[in-house]
């Protein structure tokens, strides 16, 4: 008799470390997943690069519904996120390691610009030529540009193009974040009309 209870003893503990072991394990589990290392990033900071965000594609996009005289609608082509080169990466990394961010913003119906919110490792000059290249606007194209009251800063880089239509202003300066870090500022300008200081074009 006293074997049998103690049989019934055994099993009844038994299935108690079971029951117990089956209630801890996944909240052990989850909490483990909880803890995740640093490197895994929640899915709401991933960014899916994609060719639709190619810088290029975006600037030869405007470019063509200014020379058509299509008026900008800023619900149509306002846009804050990553831009891409045409191999699907990021223009630049900022001063976090993250993918850039850019900003897209029409000023008005024949005014758009384009530049970057953070400081990186943006190449400015680069991407002014990828830019040219894929709208097939060579140096033949720009013309003199004088600084005004308007844009009289000293540390800024102006260069402006003729693209037969539509008139492209690259603006360079340099900008310093928080932590002392510097990095460049681009700001694009594409406007139906030329931008105040631009003189003749300059021979090739």
């Amino acid at each position: 008799m006293r074997t049998h209870d103690f049989t019934i003893g055994f099993k009844t503990v038994a299935v108690m470390i079971v029951a117990v072991t089956a209630v801890f394990l996944p909240q052990g589990c989850r909490k483990q997943e909880r803890q995740a290392p640093a490197m895994s990033v929640p899915r709401e900071d991933v960014y899916d690069f994609h060719a639709d965000n190619d810088i290029a594609m975006t600037v030869r996009s405007l470019a063509d519904a200014i020379k058509v005289g299509e008026p900008l609608d800023s619900t149509e082509y306002d846009f804050e996120g990553v831009l891409t080169d045409g191999q699907g990466a990021p223009l630049y990394t900022d001063v976090q390691g993250s993918p850039g961010l850019w900003k897209v913003d029409v000023l008005d119906h024949r005014n758009v610009t384009i530049y970057n919110i953070y400081l990186g490792d943006l190449l400015p000059l680069d991407l002014q030529s990828y830019i040219l290249q894929s709208l097939r606007v060579d140096e033949g194209s720009r013309i003199d540009f004088t600084a005004h009251e308007a844009v009289s800063d000293e540390e800024t880089e102006i260069s402006v193009y003729d693209c037969g239509g539509v008139y492209l202003r690259f603006e360079v300066r340099a900008g310093i974040a928080p932590n002392g870090i510097e990095g460049p500022l681009l700001n694009i300008i594409m406007s139906a009309d030329p931008p105040v200081g631009a003189g003749t074009q300059t021979s090739a």
